[in-house]
């Protein structure tokens, strides 16, 4: 009876310890950097699709609404940014950081109004996709769902599928 009960604590310290481990695999290493998973599926990245031809609406569980691209890869508007003039104020070194969302045609959208995107031309030439005006940025390092840069400097948001800013998963108070 003794070997029996022993045997049973020991299958049940195993159980807890394997849980405990895949719960702790399982969680981000950082919640501000990491997005959660998405009651929408991230879109895998397709070979077949141009850069900035596809802006997909999505609802991730802490973040709320988004949009991303067609590599899955969560979209940022820059509030220095003016949605009036056709032009970005990101360029140079924060070009590098925060990458531009650019086309060679017109993207197609899926949970956002067409009316809405649109293109300006960036002064290297290419032409980097809009919604709502504000150009479209990705941030250089994040991998796809992760919305890294969120609240940067008060002036990175996740961006809406309107346009507007996302103010949830900042990493401070934001005006």
């Amino acid at each position: 009876m003794r070997r029996s009960r022993l045997t049973m604590l020991v299958v049940i310290a195993a159980l807890v310890v394997g849980a405990a481990m895949w719960w702790q695999a399982a969680e981000p290493t950082s919640r501000t950097a990491l997005a959660p998973v998405t009651e929408t599926p991230v879109p895998s990245p397709s070979a077949d699709a141009a850069p900035g031809t596809r802006l997909t609406a999505v609802y991730l569980t802490r973040m709320g609404q988004a949009v991303l691209d067609e590599t899955g890869a969560v979209l940022f508007r820059y509030d220095r940014d003016d949605p009036h003039k056709a032009r970005s104020a990101c360029v140079g070194d924060c070009a590098v950081v925060w990458t531009p969302i650019t086309t060679s045609g017109t993207p197609s959208v899926t949970g956002i109004d067409p009316a809405i995107v649109d293109t300006i031309k960036r002064p290297e030439g290419a032409e980097q996709v809009t919604l709502a005006g504000w150009p479209l940025y990705k941030f250089a390092n994040a991998r796809p769902g992760e919305w890294t840069g969120q609240g940067t400097d008060h002036l990175w948001f996740v961006v809406q599928p309107d346009g507007r800013r996302n103010l949830n998963c900042l990493p401070g108070p934001v005006q």
